[in-house]
């Protein structure tokens, strides 16, 4: 089947050099699309995701432009099923998956902090957590849009988190149809094999695991050594295949990329041969080794001082609330004991009898005599 365009690799990069993959940018879309004005495209799409903003605008581009026709192949997810939901038709060739999942995004706390600083961490995490949940309620509108699903519905599939066949996807309502079409199933069967095969690939773009059958998982230095490969071939492709002379970028962006990655690895130097091949000693791997576990240990105990602070923080909210219904429990005793005691007052000075001051006629005037007679009398 003959394609216009393909959308593939990291949504809103054109060169990711990570995967080794081309990406697609929203201005690529867009300069292809007004290229193409008022025609009808088939456009495949065979990426894994990306940064979400590039895969709402190319949407509404291909909103827009009101003739476009996507096919999924291989492996489509995150972004890249977004950007389909507004297209004139979208199918999905027999052997390929889809995967909608909820947003996320990098977080970066590699600090020293108190427990005040960690409750800021925790207010901004907070933050963070809200604009997340903002975000998954308007992609999961998006994809209801489409399937024409409750809200809730799409967000459950997307804390899912799990990958759906082509006939999955059909049950949904993401796609309109599957295409059975021989070579696209093996088109598809072979995007997905090769993702699978790319190192660190769901720790890339977010996602659930893309084991591949019989291969053994690497380790976080096998991961970093093969990426550097990866990127010196990727830059001496990106050399040798230009159609026009570039040596001077490319070797200016191999010291940028280099550079950066020594920076991020804490390397002091990363060797580059004549021919523009990176290496890395087993010193260096070493050296890596012992910072990782170096900074695993301070991430962790980092995160006991965060659990520590956050169940003291829990407790003094506690012991407030406590505190709090004691004091209306007392104010409440206090107010019942001094309406007692109002009424008690009043009813006890309403009946109160008073002896009068002055003495009566028998008492007036009586003499030491009749005095010592009454008292005998008594005797």
């Amino acid at each position: 089947m003959k394609y216009d365009f393909y959308i593939t690799g990291t949504i809103g990069v054109e060169y990711d050099w990570w995967t080794g993959h081309r990406g697609t940018t929203a201005n690529m879309v867009k300069n292809f699309l007004r290229d193409h004005k008022d025609q009808e495209v088939t456009i495949a799409v065979s990426s894994l995701g990306g940064y979400i903003d590039d895969g709402l605008t190319i949407m509404e581009y291909i909103k827009d432009h009101g003739k476009c026709n996507m096919v999924i192949i291989g492996m489509t997810a995150s972004a890249a099923t977004i950007l389909c939901m507004k297209a004139k038709t979208v199918k999905i060739a027999r052997g390929s998956m889809m995967l909608i999942h909820n947003s996320s995004q990098m977080l970066d706390v590699w600090t020293s902090a108190n427990k005040e600083q960690i409750d800021t961490i925790i207010q901004q995490f907070q933050h963070e957590r809200e604009q997340l949940d903002t975000i998954d309620k308007c992609l999961a509108d998006i994809y209801a849009h489409k399937n024409k699903k409750t809200l809730d519905e799409n967000l459950s599939m997307m804390g899912k988190e799990r990958w759906l066949s082509a006939q999955d996807a059909l049950d949904f309502g993401l796609v309109d149809g599957i295409l059975d079409d021989d070579d696209n199933t093996v088109k598809a069967k072979t995007v997905a094999e090769a993702y699978r095969g790319i190192t660190g690939a769901s720790e890339h773009y977010g996602l659930p695991a893309l084991t591949k059958a019989g291969k053994p998982e690497r380790n976080v230095i096998q991961r970093m050594s093969e990426a550097l490969k990866k990127m010196s071939g990727i830059l001496n492709d990106a050399e040798t295949q230009s159609p026009e002379p570039q040596t001077k970028p490319i070797i200016n962006m191999k010291k940028i990329v280099l550079n950066f990655i020594c920076a991020i690895l804490t390397v002091k130097d990363i060797t580059i041969s004549d021919k523009g091949e990176a290496s890395i000693t087993e010193d260096q791997l070493n050296m890596l080794e012992n910072a990782l576990k170096e900074k695993g240990d301070r991430i962790a105990a980092l995160e006991a001082e965060k659990n520590t602070a956050i169940s003291d923080k829990q407790a003094a909210e506690t012991a407030k609330a406590a505190a709090e219904t004691a004091k209306a429990t007392a104010e409440q005793n206090l107010a019942t004991l001094q309406t007692e005691y109002d009424n008690f007052k009043a009813e006890a000075g309403a009946d109160t009898q008073h002896k009068p001051v002055t003495p009566s006629a028998e008492e007036k005037n009586l003499s030491s005599a009749e005095m010592f007679n009454q008292v005998k009398s008594l005797l």
